[in-house]
């Protein structure tokens, strides 16, 4: 082949990837997604940030935003946002940290909430990974980074962020190069090296000496850091504000600590200029002590009855009906979950036994009393979230973490997911007649204990999937789709936003 139609070729390659990766159409070079830990300091943008960070990261991020200030308002945006974790403000604690515990997948990002991202941009700052296995942690482009990552632009709508974005992309596609410290408002790194070098360290206050003390420990246990020179983020920059002689003070001694940390007496520091001092060679001093990750004992994950069935008849051994209830159990990323199978024995080749002591297998005999059972399940077990799943249908790592979620912190007292189903979705119900029963995919449904959700059969048309008739006393929440899909006008159970 000619280098002529070699580059022709590439260059439509590239072209191609560019339109997959602006239209959201890509998958991430991952398996389980990504932890976003959001900062929450500043209300008016928060929701804003957490809105982009919705839109542009893929189905397969979990968020968790930690309020950094006492009178940080968390109940609208958790309102607003049931498929969000939040941590609330401590005294006495550093939130960050406890958020980072929570990171249950192989990537995590830490941004504050003036971070405005755009499409790609969680794929563009994970392919470093990909690209070297070294690399460890990975900032973008903005005007909270040093040196010539430090890029202070002025935007008048997200249109024009987008369009720099992504001529930014197109001109330098794949560009990354090492650093010496990364501090700006949005890092990416590995689980791994989380749980090797421990969390920030919130003696030195000042959030960008935190973000470089961890980063130059990082670099002690030989990880690399890099910055991507085709991914640019948005920053939004608060007015200058004076601070309160406590805290003045309060700053001052953390840039103290800092350089008292790393051996840096008497050297200048005004991070607001760029202006940051680092070991020439950090390799030469002695490790720097981890900080440790502690989850909160104060705020124990709520009980789910996870509700298993199989709608048709599965061709298994009860061993390999064993090996699948384990490959369900540890596929799903929440943390407290009560397992129980419900199984009519006259068709289903399920163990008679649960696989772990706390989980149960209801056996039943005839698909009357099967269905029954499905119907009354949460009278038998005090949890605070119930949820259906079918042996048949295929879910995501963290779909029980946010159907539950969405049902503790919503109004619903019965929540569906429209996203992933394995079943026909069925047709939106605004223009249905008030006189027809409204029919839900029992496998996309979750509602609160203590309630008898209503009438469960066969669907019609298939033969196969099972629905819901939902009682019409019940207010009915949606997740998943586009957020104008969340209202459904309800009959007497009225209407809710999720």
């Amino acid at each position: 082949m000619s280098d002529s139609k070699h580059s022709v070729r590439n260059e439509r390659l590239a072209g191609r990837y560019s339109y997959l990766e602006r239209e959201g159409l890509l998958p991430l070079p991952v398996q389980d997604g990504i932890t976003v830990v959001v900062e929450l300091r500043y209300a008016a943008w928060a929701g804003e940030c957490l809105n982009l960070l919705q839109q542009h990261s893929g189905a397969s991020i979990s968020l968790i935003g930690v309020a950094m200030d006492t009178d940080f308002p968390l109940k609208p945006l958790a309102e607003a946002f049931p498929g969000a974790t939040f941590i609330p403000y401590e005294p006495g604690k550093y939130g960050v940290n406890e958020a980072l515990a929570y990171a249950g997948t192989s990537f995590v990002a830490l941004i504050e909430d003036s971070v405005m991202v755009t499409p790609g941009w969680v794929g563009n700052l994970l392919w470093p990974f990909v690209d070297d296995p070294s690399v460890q942690a990975v900032a973008p482009r903005s005007s909270t980074e040093l040196g010539e990552a430090r890029e202070q632009l002025h935007f008048g709508t997200e249109q024009e962020l987008s369009a720099y974005v992504t001529h930014s992309l197109g001109r330098r596609q794949g560009e990354w190069h090492e650093a010496a410290v990364l501090c700006g408002s949005c890092l990416v790194f590995t689980r791994e090296l989380l749980q090797r070098i421990g969390g920030f360290d919130s003696t030195l206050v000042k959030r960008q000496l935190m973000v470089a003390d961890w980063c130059l420990r990082a670099r002690q246990r030989g990880a690399r850091l890099v910055l991507s020179d085709a991914m640019y983020v948005h920053s939004l920059q608060p007015l200058p504000e004076a601070h309160a002689k406590a805290e003045h003070d309060a700053i001052q001694d953390g840039v103290q600590a800092y350089l008292a940390k790393w051996g840096l007496d008497h050297s200048a520091v005004n991070v607001e200029e760029g202006i940051l001092p680092i070991p020439s060679d950090v390799s030469v001093l002695p490790p720097r002590p981890g900080i440790a990750l502690e989850k909160t004992a104060a705020a124990p994950v709520p009980l789910v009855t996870a509700v298993v069935y199989s709608e048709r008849r599965l061709m298994l051994t009860p061993e390999e009906s064993c090996e699948s209830q384990k490959r369900l159990q540890g596929q799903q990323s929440y943390g407290n979950i009560r397992w129980v199978w419900i199984r009519d024995s006259r068709r289903d080749a399920l163990p008679e036994f649960p696989v772990r002591e706390q989980d149960a297998v209801i056996a039943v005999q005839g698909e009357d009393s099967w269905l029954h059972a499905l119907e009354n399940v949460a009278a038998l077990y005090g949890s605070e979230i119930v949820v259906y799943l079918s042996a048949s249908a295929d879910y995501d790592s963290h779909y029980v973490k946010r159907i539950a979620e969405a049902v503790l912190h919503g109004s619903a007292d019965l929540v569906v997911s429209r996203a992933a189903s394995a079943m026909e979705e069925p047709a939106p119900h605004q223009g249905l007649s008030p006189l027809l029963p409204l029919k839900l995919p029992l496998e996309r449904i979750a509602h609160r204990s203590g309630i008898v959700p209503g009438r469960i059969t066969r669907q019609k048309v298939s033969g196969h999937g099972l629905q819901l008739e939902p009682q019409p006393s019940l207010a009915i929440g949606y997740i998943g789709g586009p957020p104008e899909a969340n209202i459904l006008p309800r009959r007497s159970g009225g209407e809710v936003r999720l």
